[in-house]
């Protein structure tokens, strides 16, 4: 009596999982068809998220099957689409055709205006780097680009560091290397 009411409670539950989750899956597309890989989708409201792949697909386990999909990526229109039940969502995104103005990003990630920051801030523009480039690193591209930016090369050979020190030599603890910051990771 014992493993019958064991099993039907196991059973129970298994079904109560299953009618809580659902799996949407489907294809994030441009305008013209093509796959686009790094879209970012949500359900509005939560934080349940996920991102397509190479392939423009993507797969998200979601608790409200009548709920609604958030899709967005930089420089195209954010869309948002009702599941209404459905299994299956495929979106064709939109190009957003506004102009975009200047941000500078801080090393924590957060986004100001130029004007607003407390200090001195340069921009270098993708041609000046393609004017000069340089083989073994493009960090020495740099080089002369940003004032008050005293760039080393390092030994020389293929994927060699670089030093930079910003604004002379000055630091209580030895090292006065310019902290470089890619997508959020120290470099």
């Amino acid at each position: 009596m014992k493993k019958r009411l064991l099993k039907l409670t196991c059973l129970f539950m298994l079904l109560s999982v299953s009618v809580y989750a659902q799996n949407v899956t489907g294809k994030v597309t441009s305008a013209d068809g093509a796959p686009m890989p790094g879209v970012s989708v949500l359900l509005k409201g939560t934080s349940t998220g996920s991102a397509t792949d190479a392939n423009g697909a993507y797969a998200l386990n979601v608790s409200d099957s009548n709920g609604t999909l958030v899709f967005s990526f930089i420089g195209y229109v954010t869309r948002e689409v009702s599941m209404q039940g459905r299994s299956v969502i495929d979106v064709a995104m939109q190009e957003d055709a506004t102009q975009l103005s200047e941000v500078v990003v801080t090393a924590l990630g957060i986004s100001r205006q130029t004007k607003t920051l407390v200090y001195a801030t340069q921009q270098v523009k993708p041609s000046q780097l393609v004017e000069v480039r340089d083989a073994n690193n493009v960090l020495n591209s740099l080089q002369g680009k940003i004032a008050n930016a005293v760039i080393t090369q390092g030994s020389g050979g293929p994927g060699s560091g670089a030093r930079i020190v910003l604004r002379g030599n000055r630091s209580i603890q030895g090292s006065n290397n310019a902290l470089i910051v890619v997508d959020g990771v120290p470099i």
